[in-house]
């Protein structure tokens, strides 16, 4: 019977690892995903962003992407940064 249990908790334990390590990779969160999360939370690619002085339509706005454990990090240089989690918030 303690044998049993040790296998069930063992797979319990390897079923959670990779649930964990699957969320925190987050395949679904692409680089195209992140900027349209982005510019949808701004307000649109035709929203005017003030950036670095100058206004200019969002999607003009020259952008970089990082991918991190459980989040995306999508900045515009010197000037904005944005998270967009495992589940599509930006904060």
């Amino acid at each position: 019977m303690i044998r049993r249990n040790k296998i069930i908790l063992s797979v319990l334990v390897a079923v959670g690892l990779i649930i964990v390590c699957l969320i925190a990779w987050a395949p679904w969160i692409t680089e195209e995903y992140a900027y349209a999360k982005v510019m949808e939370h701004l307000g649109g690619p035709d929203a005017l962003f003030n950036y670095l002085g100058e206004t200019m339509p969002l999607s003009d706005v020259p952008k970089s992407f990082k991918k991190l454990p459980f989040v995306s990090f999508v900045y515009f240089p010197g000037e904005a940064m944005f998270l967009v989690t495992f589940y599509g918030s930006v904060i």
